[in-house]
């Protein structure tokens, strides 16, 4: 079988834990939780005790064939778990072929290599009797999805769909950092629903309320303040890709607004139905009127222009990194 390791987890269980599984992907998070989830279906509350770690830069095939094949003295299985299996499955792949084909009864093999590409003999045979487990990176839809069910699951809180999508603005789709995030919201915060505003006071401290205010003085026209605002971010050693996280949030759902509008729907309703917080609404709904329709579908052009040029992508007569932010503002300001 081949699954996204998001669903593996929710349907491992001990009768189901196959001989070989591979654990493909960069996102460590999700490496660790299917590990656990593997380690947890077989040896309960020992699952820590219970499974065996190996470095694949190091390990021997033989080592790991005799470990698989000895009957454990303290455990009904063994679980052995080649680390950084990518150079051991290329200097094995014929055993490991022969393997899969013939497992060790009550062991469970886990390999864990970055890429596991699916036209290969010893993936075929694996995803045939055993399991490929995908721990890529979450975006986009799949991600708010996670991260919504990880809220309510593991941490008992409700996440709306906006906050959702500003947590992960702020945060970036770094797994651990997410479920880091969730963790303090659920404790710091006495409401189990999770609103945007709860998001803007409790995540990033002053540098998040901070990024808000520069973007209201925006709003406002008051180029210099968020000159300012902007100045104290930069200086404390705020990420700018963290800082245009906010940013991005807030304008992006302006640019939406904007496309609403096109097609005549009331400016008001576009705010609202675009996801603009609820208390700027009519902040909003000036400032767009102030800059006018040619600016405002500018918008989402200039975001995608700063973030290409902050990942290096346009290197043609760039400009450093916080002077590129500090036109966009300047820009969205409507002062050119």
């Amino acid at each position: 079988m081949r699954k996204h390791a998001t669903e593996f987890v929710g349907v491992v269980d001990a009768q189901g834990v196959p001989p070989v599984v591979v654990l493909v992907g960069g996102e460590q998070f999700l490496v660790r939780q299917s590990a656990a989830a593997i380690a947890g279906a077989i040896f309960g509350d020992d699952a820590d005790e219970g499974l065996s770690r190996r470095n694949g830069d190091e390990v021997q095939w033989r080592d790991v064939h005799d470990e698989l094949a000895t009957v454990s003295m303290f455990a009904s299985q063994r679980v052995v778990f080649v680390e950084r299996a990518d150079e051991f499955i290329k200097k094995n792949r014929p055993a490991l072929e022969d393997y899969v084909t013939g497992p060790a009864r009550n062991s469970v093999l886990v390999l864990q290599p970055k890429s596991f590409p699916g036209n290969t003999r010893l993936a075929k045979a694996v995803a045939k009797s055993g399991a490929v487990v995908e721990c890529t990176e979450l975006e986009g839809a799949p991600l708010a999805r996670w991260l919504g069910a990880t809220a309510k699951e593991q941490h008992g809180i409700e996440l709306t769909r906006d906050a959702a999508a500003l947590l992960i603005e702020l945060v970036g789709s770094r797994l651990s950092q997410l479920e880091s995030e969730l963790a303090k919201l659920a404790s710091c915060s006495s409401a189990d629903r999770i609103d945007v505003e709860v998001v803007r006071s409790l995540v990033g401290g002053w540098q998040v309320q901070s990024t808000f205010d520069m973007l209201s003085a925006l709003r406002r026209g008051r180029t210099g303040q968020a000159l300012v605002e902007f100045g104290r971010l930069y200086e404390s050693g705020e990420p700018l890709p963290k800082l245009m996280g906010g940013v991005v949030y807030v304008y992006r759902r302006l640019a939406r607004a904007t496309e609403m509008a096109r097609q005549g729907k009331g400016l008001n309703e576009a705010l609202k139905d675009a996801g603009v917080f609820y208390k700027e609404i009519d902040e909003s709904n000036r400032y767009m009127r102030r800059i006018g329709r040619d600016a405002a579908e500018q918008i989402l052009g200039r975001l995608l222009a700063v973030d290409k040029g902050l990942k290096g992508a346009d290197d043609a007569g760039r400009l450093p990194d916080h002077l590129l932010v500090e036109r966009l503002l300047v820009q969205l300001a409507g002062a050119v």
